[in-house]
């Protein structure tokens, strides 16, 4: 029996090949010479001399006359197997299937928007949403003003983000493109069919013309984005257009109603009545608007994407032209084909032209883009090669580069925060590979680009320009795009200038720095001040700890709302503390006192002075103008700090309101020697940090954000900086807050709150590896833990198997005070390491064993609050990433893992829970 399947099998798969093959040839698109299908071969090489003559540059071309390709030219290093990012002709294709969907009574283009999407209707429905129908989505009239199409970037639920966009004009009444509209085109679709629109026309478009290996892009929530985003093959493009041409006949079958074909192909609306009837001649944009197609001058009507990709279907010359190519003058790219590949087409057969269709066959093979010449080699190559050089932050999230020769191929190993790219590049030629890497895009900025397509296909070469200067370019061959990155090298210094084909006069420049030892991350203290002033404010500084990138706060314990601090920072253990020491009270509604008896500090009224320095609107009222004495200021400020200890015993820094312990150098000597006799360190001291500031204007929160983002970019890596402002609520409280000068407190205050919570600005922070830290982790970098006493808690160890009282977890936090007076100032927790060994029976292991014994992340923020508090270092061992960032512990680098020295850890837990263990011996 099984002998007898086999011998069937053969011949079936034999049958099912052919037949397979046969619909492939059938699929195909048939071939011709130009004369035989009424084209002048001269007009189209004038038309290809023109093309390279122009500023224009052409990727590929196809001319088909008749439903024959007559032409067929590839620019090298673009190729006819490769895919093209077709940008809005993706629009053409979401409308065909539209027409299927229609055609199978899914949908009808009377009906209403609202009516697919019950679940993401804005909670009032305006009447002009309500009125909103399918047709005014095809023909790019829905009404809306202006585009809402850069919502992609910043909403995941485009839909809900659409149907919330204001009509304001009536649906159908006037032409504004938004790519949009097509989006929800293929949602619609997507709704009613259960299929993405790529599957949908897989069987009904895809598969008959022979179309395959084509991807299209995806929103957040797996839809098809519709307006732009599908790639094929330019002879799929082709095929596409001549089916038009065809009235929907493909191979003898109706593949697409005819009806559909004539409906999506006729004007539908002006897009600028208004327009001199002169001027809309000369113009391929302004022959009306079809549905997600546009008409063209001479009776024609095109499939258009941005940077030149078009599908010219040109019913009157029964003929089809399909351009891909990258050109920031789309019209004048028209205008090529009118003057030369117009007047080429002829109604009859022309007589062969055998030697201008040898030329033009021989041109059209020859054709390539420019190389990067080869140039001789630096001496510079040998010196930076291997070398790895650490950026500044910046836009493409690019933490470090290197530079490497095989050969004459120069190798460029790009790092981001969490992926490696390895680039290629030839000298004098172009070497192929793919990358991961996002290349230039328009669409860019949104959410899921290029999710679950494959690796992008690239082309790269490169020149010293000089002995200093070394030229990368790298061609996104199934894109428009290519980008080049101008390597300035001096000495261990780099200067990046990174600048796409399509955004010439926007150059981004990265600073980088060659580092020996490894990547070492900017760090960056983000603090907010004034904490206790006002409700508004201490609501403002939590929400901008717990949501945003506010990584220390300022309290000031004399305040009004100090109470209230207080309480707030009991619930929120993970907050990094400073005592704003302050000596004034600026504001002219809200005042506070001295804690203390020290008259020489104080106003008539017993307030605090408004001022430290002198001010031309508080004329004498600051301190430096009136007879202070040193006692009464060390008095405050010893009150001030002893308050803060017994309210808030996490106290990490000493810090000044206003300048205030800065304003004479008795002042600043004074409040240097309390840090030190508290040991309790003053902001910035022994040089641990630089401060910075806005880049830029920062009164409008859109100018603090941009100025923000300046100042992030020259950050350099392996240096600390710290960045200080005044986060807020605009409410009625703040409203009634001012001193003279600063009248718009509560605007602005909110503005910061808003920038230290932007999403956009963490996540540039996030993906540029920027480390955040509070000044709690500024010891990491001094030599504290050269000989720390350290407490070692292990995954199992939490019981109390020896009745001192320290074991399990609770009984850990209760008996901290215990732990401390065993002379322990550092505690380890989770060191990884392969050891057989066990623990008094308790296993090694890792984080998360530690976690199931922690229980909760509140039990462990309690635990890590009471180290802070007690003034204990903390570390963990490498591995250990799920560790959030509020634990505030510094990490023992994975460097340090195999070192056989770590076997030497149980001792830490030995019976007495101590020892004295210097970790210098891991460096």
């Amino acid at each position: 029996m099984t002998r007898t399947i086999r011998s069937l099998c053969t011949p079936l798969l034999f049958l099912f090949l052919t037949i397979w093959a046969h619909a492939q040839t059938t699929n195909a698109l048939p071939r011709s010479t130009p004369e035989a299908e009424g084209i002048s071969s001269e007009g189209i090489l004038q038309f290809l001399d023109a093309a390279q003559q122009s500023k224009h540059e052409f990727h590929s071309i196809m001319v088909l006359r008749h439903g024959k390709v007559v032409a067929e030219g590839w620019w090298n290093p673009y190729r006819p197997d490769l895919k093209h990012t077709m940008y809005s002709v993706s629009k053409s294709f979401t409308a065909t299937a539209v027409g299927f969907a229609v055609h199978e009574n899914r949908l009808r283009v009377s009906d209403k928007v609202i009516s697919f999407f019950p679940d993401d209707l804005p909670e009032t429905i305006s009447p002009y949403l309500a009125e909103l129908n399918v047709r005014d989505l095809l023909s790019m009239s829905a009404g809306q003003e202006p585009d809402p199409t850069p919502l992609v970037g910043r909403d995941s639920n485009w839909i809900k983000a659409f149907l919330a966009t204001p009509i304001v004009h009536k649906p159908g009444s006037k032409f504004l493109y938004n790519s949009l509209c097509t989006y929800m085109l293929s949602a619609i679709v997507q709704k009613v069919t259960g299929e993405k629109v790529i599957d949908y026309l897989r069987p009904r478009l895809f598969t008959p013309l022979g179309i395959s290996g084509m991807d299209w892009e995806v929103d957040p929530m797996g839809i098809n984005v519709g307006g732009w985003g599908l790639r094929v093959k330019t002879e799929d493009m082709a095929k596409f257009g001549q089916l038009f041409l065809q009235k929907g006949m493909w191979n003898g079958q109706q593949i697409l109603p005819a009806a559909w074909v004539e409906e999506a192909s006729t004007l539908k609306i002006i897009q600028h009545p208004d327009m001199p009837q002169a001027k809309r001649d000369s113009s391929d944009w302004e022959q009306g608007y079809c549905y997600q197609m546009w008409r063209s001058r001479h009776n024609s009507y095109r499939g258009d994407g941005a940077f030149g990709q078009f599908i010219i279907v040109m019913p009157d010359q029964d003929a089809v032209v399909v351009i891909t190519s990258e050109t920031a003058d789309m019209q004048q790219e028209f205008n090529l084909v009118w003057k030369y590949l117009l007047p080429a087409l002829q109604k009859e057969s022309l007589p062969a032209n055998k030697k201008a269709a040898a030329r033009l066959k021989k041109k059209l093979a020859s054709l390539a883009l420019p190389i990067p010449a080869k140039t001789a080699a630096s001496p510079l190559a040998k010196t930076i090669a291997g070398k790895t050089f650490s950026l500044s932050p910046n836009d493409r999230f690019i933490q470090n580069m290197s530079f490497q020769w095989k050969g004459d191929n120069c190798q460029l190993t790009v790092k981001n925060n969490t992926e490696t790219h390895l680039l290629t590049f030839g000298a004098g030629k172009w070497v192929f590979g793919e990358t991961t890497q996002l290349g230039p895009s328009l669409v860019k900025g949104a959410k899921a680009h290029f999710v679950g397509l494959p690796p992008a296909q690239v082309a790269g070469g490169y020149r010293w320009k000089d002995q200093n200067t070394l030229e990368l370019t790298l061609r996104y061959i199934e894109s428009p795009h290519t980008e080049t990155f101008t390597c300035r090298f001096d000495q261990n210094n780099l200067t990046v200038e990174a600048q796409s084909s399509f955004g010439q006069k926007n150059i981004e420049t990265f600073k980088g720095i060659a580092q020996a030892d490894g990547y070492k991350p900017a760090r960056l203290i983000v603090r907010g001040d004034d904490m206790g002033f006002s409700h508004s404010g201490n609501e403002a500084l939590l929400k901008s700890s717990k949501e945003g990138i506010q990584t220390a706060i300022e309290v000031i314990v004399p305040s009004p709302w100090f109470p209230e601090a207080v309480r707030m920072l009991e619930q929120n253990p993970g907050v990094d503390v400073g005592v704003h020491l302050a000596i004034t009270s600026e504001w002219d509604n809200v005042k506070w006192r001295p804690l203390t008896d020290c008259p020489s500090i104080q106003n008539k009224d017993g307030y605090f002075y408004p001022m430290v320095f002198p001010n031309k609107d508080y004329p004498g009222q600051s301190i430096s103008e009136n007879p202070w004495k040193i006692e009464d200021i060390e008095k405050e400020f010893r009150a001030q700090i002893e308050m803060a200890i017994q309210k808030i015993p996490r106290v990490s820094h000493l810090s000044a309101h206003m300048g205030c312990a800065y304003f004479s150098e008795e002042v600043k000597a004074l409040t240097q020697r309390l840090a030190a006799e508290y040991n309790i360190p003053l902001e910035g001291g022994d040089g641990a940090f630089s401060r910075v500031g806005y880049e830029g204007p920062s009164k409008t929160p859109a100018e603090k954000k941009q100025s923000f983002l300046k100042m992030l970019q020259k950050l350099e890596p392996g240096k600390t900086y710290m960045f200080l402002d005044h986060p807020g609520i605009d409410d009625s409280e703040l409203r009634a807050i001012h001193h003279i000068g600063y009248e718009n407190v509560a605007a602005d205050r909110q503005g910061v709150t808003d920038l230290f919570t932007d999403k956009e600005i963490k996540r540039f922070i996030e993906q540029n590896g920027v480390q955040l830290i509070g000044y709690d982790d500024l010891a990491s970098s001094k030599d504290w833990w050269k000989e720390a006493v350290v407490y070692q808690i292990y995954p199992r160890s939490f019981k109390d198997s020896d009745g001192d009282g320290i074991g399990d977890l609770k009984g850990i936090i209760s008996k901290l005070d215990y732990i401390k007076s065993l002379g322990i100032n550092m505690v380890w927790l989770n060191p990884v390491y392969a050891s057989p060994n066990k623990d008094n029976g308790y296993d090694i292991s890792d984080y998360q064993n530690i976690m199931k014994e922690f229980g909760t992340m509140s039990d462990f923020d309690a635990l890590l609050a009471g180290f802070h508090q007690k003034r204990y270092q903390s570390v963990y061992g490498p591995g250990s990433q799920p560790l959030q960032r509020r634990t505030r512990m510094v990490q023992i680098g994975p460097q340090f893992a195999q070192q056989p020295l770590l076997q030497l850890l149980p001792l830490v837990a030995c019976r007495k829970r101590q020892t004295a263990l210097s970790l210098e011996y891991f460096r």
